[in-house]
């Protein structure tokens, strides 16, 4: 079995924290390449680091001179540090680049907001500058899909907002070691040549809302308060949070997608299955409470999401 070598950008974060763990228990040669603000006390034994600055492109160029991919899981306020890497990469023996999305392509609406529009600029100046990519779309996390409000589904207050037809729309998610899981059989052994230039979708599951909506029932044996919002509505909220320069602007839009039945569709149809992997179920996660919490948000944060609901 030959191993690809991989460095990993961005290696703390709620997701890559669990991206990193399974690559590493993959068997693959991994290294951390981190920012000088970044913690690498905690990193598996084993695991080099180096410390670089993705502003120093020779240092870059020196970090990535024996590895074959370079994964970048950086949160939405790194994504235009990847532009660092994109620099150096020409310049080294790199043979895949896997920039940090983590979602699904958005249409015209959703690359009107800053962290959608800055995914696709780094994507399209590796093109041009001839580097193989791969992108990575899960559609939406189950886990903060579920737990938070953000997207219309409350677990713990027995709650949802269909937005638009999302009530009989499907949703994509999928949990967090799914996508784990999917990195480490993606990336660790399998040749490049099979993976470069795709944008691969990931589906662990798929349900309506009115399915999101039976589980709720079915968990707290009563039916969950429902509230609605036209499509309108959410482009209206869609439109004033662009035009505030807001980040709430993304989470409508998660719902107007969802809501038009478009997400199935914005994770597209190269669809790649995890071997060997036992899904979880809709059922599992919302009535046998399996579902693990999503990361902490402010109180702040948690009192505007509760206003979206109405």
């Amino acid at each position: 079995m030959t191993y690809n070598r991989i460095a990993v950008y961005g290696h703390r974060g709620w997701v890559s924290s669990a991206v990193f763990a399974a690559l590493v228990k993959s068997g693959a040669p991994v290294k951390v390449l981190y920012r000088p603000s970044s913690d690498v006390s905690d990193l598996p034994k084993g695991v080099p680091s180096i410390e670089v600055d993705m502003d120093d492109q020779e240092a870059v160029e020196a970090a990535l001179q024996d590895v074959d991919i370079v994964i970048s899981l950086v949160g939405q306020e790194g994504i235009t540090r990847q532009h660092g890497l994109v620099n150096a990469i020409p310049q080294t023996n790199v043979k895949l680049f896997v920039p940090s999305d983590l979602a699904f392509r958005c249409d015209e609406q959703g690359l009107q907001i800053a962290v959608n529009r800055g995914k696709i600029e780094v994507e399209e100046a590796a093109k041009r500058k001839g580097i193989p990519t791969t992108i990575v779309l899960p559609g939406l996390f189950a886990e903060s899909f579920l737990c938070t409000g953000m997207v219309g589904v409350d677990i713990a207050k027995n709650r949802i907002v269909f937005s638009g037809d999302s009530e009989h729309q499907l949703v994509n998610i999928c949990t967090r070691e799914y996508v784990a899981a999917a990195y480490a059989a993606l990336f660790a052994t399998r040749p490049i040549s099979e993976l470069e230039n795709r944008a691969i979708g990931l589906s662990e599951i798929q349900a309506t809302g009115g399915e999101v909506a039976k589980a709720l029932e079915k968990r707290h044996n009563a039916s969950p308060t429902i509230f609605r919002h036209s499509l309108e509505e959410v482009d209206r909220q869609v439109e004033y949070h662009l035009q505030k320069g807001l980040s709430l602007a993304n989470l409508w839009y998660c719902r107007r997608v969802w809501g038009a039945g478009k997400l199935p569709e914005l994770i597209g149809s190269d669809i790649w299955e995890v071997e060997d992997y036992k899904k979880m179920t809709l059922e599992e996660l919302i009535v046998d409470g399996k579902l693990v919490g999503y990361r902490e948000v402010s109180p702040e944060f948690e009192a505007i999401v509760d206003g979206m609901f109405y």
